[in-house]
């Protein structure tokens, strides 16, 4: 620490003796606590100072600070240096580690294509080199250093990304960065208000290249200006059609989403088949070949290793939709010449199908509102958009400027909210925005039904079991929303938990927790039943996977790797006793021998499940799966160096076992109102609908398909429309069933239907329209279970999705 506190101009607060081995800007992704270095950096939202006594209490001991709080004087271990400028650290920091390592830095700066051209030249060279890439779109004032950061010794060539929005910024990069093969995307619109011109824009890039000894890109204008910025021990490699490049390209046939390129070099003559049509992965393309060429690869590995590169799904994206849509998704950045781009790849689809235009503001572009919405307006007109959607302060200022049918959102939240998935069907939708608008969320927003019978959801019920649970505990509290969150709806239910900051959300599929992180669920979300199919989405939107079985571990771990990402939690479940599936006692050795190299993975936690924790007949074997849980926990955690998490109980368990409460519970039912120790739990969720019409029917009568029932009296019939496709179990027709109406319990006459079913109420006064409750405060789903001969977990859940969900507090 002493080191580090001289490296970075700080005053050191001394505590225990702190080894570290990671950095942290974010409170929540902290993996070794004790290894960890946390950064207490202060932005107009949020100030990293309001985390360290949680921080302290999770085992973090070593802090960065600019603010020297009375409350941290308790915390008596803790390591705190004392900076000005945390930032500025964090930055001197990452320049000294760069200058210590030996590697090849590959420094990559332009307006588009930097993550591509990273992930590109990571696909072609891994295979020669040990590569180290900055992950995902680590480019800012603060991305950077944490990139530069994670450069080990063995490293061999580091490709980092530099993005500026202000002037002044790309000095500050350099100095940490300082590469010494530069590359340059492409100029574009972005940030342009902040510069005074085209050229000052340039000169600010320029300046990441001025350690480099070559500089690779696009012959032209930029590169022309670029090279006049360079110091003289600078080399220029350019590609292009003109005399001045002196790698020739010439485009000779573009067919079947392929691009074939004829390429002279050093006079040696090759094709290469790139197995992208567009201009943009063709100019992407050719600086990652630029790049091989200068590492003398030959023409035939180039040709061969280009045929295999793979789209970067961060970028434009074309993917089936909903309602037959389809989805042109392109929302890594916005400017006006990248939103023309996107418009020409929408006109290549189905021209079938209506346009629909989803876009943001265009951000930084240095161009007045007055101008440039208007003239985005006429662009839409002109390529016959059918529906435009804008989101964004700006363009909801310039509304008049555009179609009468146009609909506006002055941020994403706001679309998610109100627009309906139902309103999409049978487009191409182009759904284009700037970072900062989150527009990958948009695909993953619910399908809104229509439906006159309801679940109405207590909200200020589900609270009250929230924390009579959490009084039971001081454990780490997961609660369970797989299944639409056990019927009551995944959206509204987790964001409400989130609020109330549970550790962790459970879902079952990959897609629950892309819904939830389009609903704008930030907290841990772990996947019980990982898909192979869905791991690179499970990666994008940080969802963490319940692993089972070694082969998915091995596969998630490649994923990983071709992604770039490190250190990705992951939860290993263990098999005590369910014989369902997990990881048996036998099989511990191979999953130890897993770890014995480094992996991408890192495990979170250890977890089982109890088979009968809520009845008592089956303590015995409960408690022996607990104590097998135990001995294969210890086992396994004795051969890491960090702490990993242990969970075993649901909600039965933490009622009944509190002695085994580990360092994490699972609320599941509970949460419901469903105590397994007759707690005073609140009910939660009420299937309701309402009297649609009354017949009266004589005396020996059937009423219904196949004549099972019959009046034995004159009688008032009422229709309500629920039926078993709405979730109404047809095990309850003929009088099993009851409901309850005007005060009383009346019974379910005839066969259940699929959309409507038949009730007598010839003992009440009820009307049309009166409310109907199927279950809820009157008649406990407990109750409806028990004829049923099921558990409530299955009605709930087989509540319809077409059955409208509203939630209440009072």
């Amino acid at each position: 620490m002493n080191e580090i506190a001289e490296i970075i101009n700080g005053t050191l607060h001394s505590g225990i003796p702190v080894e570290i081995t990671e950095y942290s800007i974010d409170s929540r992704s902290v993996v070794t606590p004790e290894h960890t270095l946390f950064f207490a950096l202060t932005g107009n939202n949020h100030n990293g100072h309001d985390y360290i006594p949680t921080l302290y209490a999770d085992g973090v001991r070593a802090f960065v600070i600019s603010e020297f709080r009375e409350e941290f004087k308790l915390l008596t271990e803790a390591n705190l240096i004392v900076v000005e400028n945390v930032l500025a650290a964090l930055q001197q920091l990452a320049a000294h580690h760069r200058q210590q390592v030996n590697a090849e830095v590959i420094g990559i700066t332009g307006s588009n294509g930097k993550t591509v051209v990273k992930e590109w030249l990571y696909q072609l060279l891994s295979k020669d080199f040990l590569i180290y890439r900055s992950p995902r779109s680590y480019n800012s004032q603060v991305g950077v250093p944490l990139s530069l950061l994670g450069i080990d010794a063995r490293t061999e060539i580091a490709i980092i990304e530099a993005g500026i929005s202000q002037k002044g910024e790309m000095k500050r990069l350099q100095q940490m960065i300082r590469p010494t093969v530069g590359i340059f995307t492409h100029l574009g619109d972005a940030h342009g208000e902040n510069f005074a011109s085209t050229q000052e824009k340039l000169a600010e890039k320029a300046q990441l290249f001025t350690s480099c000894s070559w500089v690779i890109g696009q012959s032209g204008e930029a590169m022309e200006y670029i090279k006049t910025q360079l110091p003289a021990t600078v080399s220029c490699l350019l590609w292009g059609e003109d005399e001045n490049a002196q790698i020739q390209v010439k485009t000779l046939n573009i067919t079947g989403g392929h691009r074939e390129v004829q390429i002279t070099y050093n006079g040696t003559n090759f094709r290469l088949d790139i197995p992208f049509a567009d201009i943009a992965s063709f100019e992407n393309c050719m600086n990652v070949v630029s790049t091989m060429l200068l590492k003398r690869y030959s023409p035939d590995t180039i040709y061969s290793r280009v045929q295999q590169l793979s789209a970067i799904a961060m970028r434009l994206e074309i993917k089936d939709g909903i309602n037959n849509c389809t989805l042109v998704n392109d929302y890594y950045n916005s400017d006006p010449s990248s939103f023309q781009l996107a418009l020409n790849i929408l006109a290549t689809q189905d021209s079938s199908k209506e346009r629909v235009v989803i876009l943001s503001d265009f951000m930084d572009t240095g161009k007045a509102g007055d101008d440039l919405y208007p003239s985005i307006a006429e662009t839409l007109r002109q390529a016959n958009i059918s529906l435009f959607i804008g989101i964004g302060k700006h363009l909801c200022e310039h509304r008049h400027n555009f179609a009468v049918n146009s609909r506006f959102y002055e941020d994403t939240e706001h679309f998610l909210r109100q627009e309906d998935r139902e309103n999409f069907k049978n487009q191409i939708i182009l759904i284009k925005g700037a970072r900062a608008f989150q527009f990958e969320y948009i695909a993953g927003f619910l399908q809104k039904q229509s439906h006159s019978t309801i679940l109405e959801v207590d909200l200020d019920a589900m609270v009250y079991n929230l924390n009579h649970f959490r009084s039971l505990t001081d454990a780490h509290l997961a609660v369970m929303v797989k299944a639409f969150s056990y019927g009551s709806g995944s959206r509204e239910i987790a964001s409400l938990l989130q609020y109330h900051r549970v550790d962790y959300l459970m879902v079952a599929f990959a897609d629950e927790g892309i819904e939830l992180r389009a609903a704008g669920i930030t907290i841990p979300i772990a996947v019980m039943n990982p898909e192979r199919e869905a791991f690179d989405n499970m990666i994008m939107f940080n969802l963490e996977p319940e692993i089972y079985a070694l082969d998915i571990l091995e596969d998630f771990n490649q994923a990983l790797k071709k992604h770039g990402i490190k250190r990705f939690p992951v939860h290993i479940k263990l098999n005590t006793g369910m014989n369902r599936s997990g990881f048996d006692e036998q099989d511990i050795p191979q999953l130890l021998e897993f770890f014995n190299t480094e992996r991408s993975v890192y495990i979170r936690s250890m977890f089982s499940h109890l088979a009968g924790s809520d009845e008592a007949k089956h303590d015995e074997f409960t408690l022996g799966q607990i104590h097998l849980f135990e001995r294969m926990t210890e086992r396994i955690q004795a051969q890491f160096n960090y702490k990993i998490w242990r969970h075993i109980l649901n909600s039965a368990g933490i009622e009944r076992f509190p002695q085994y409460h580990f360092d994490m519970v699972r609320l599941g039912i509970g949460l419901h109102g469903i105590s397994a120790a007759n707690a005073q739990l609140q009910a939660v969720s009420s299937f309701k609908t309402y009297i649609s019409s009354i017949r009266n029917v004589p005396e020996g009568q059937s009423i219904g398909y196949g004549r099972k029932s019959y009046t034995t009296r004159p009688s008032r019939i009422a229709v309500i429309p629920v039926g078993y496709a709405d979730g109404l179990n047809r095990h309850l027709s003929n009088r099993i069933g009851n409901v309850f109406v005007k005060g009383k319990r009346v019974p379910i006459i005839g066969n259940i239907c699929m959309d409507t079913c038949m009730i007598d109420i010839t003992d009440t006064d009820a009307a049309i329209g009166d409310e109907v409750e199927i279950f809820g405060k009157h008649i406990p789903v407990t109750e409806l279970a028990e004829q049923l001969g099921t558990i409530p977990y299955e009605v709930l859940t087989g509540i319809s999705f077409r059955v409208k969900r509203v939630y209440y507090k009072e």
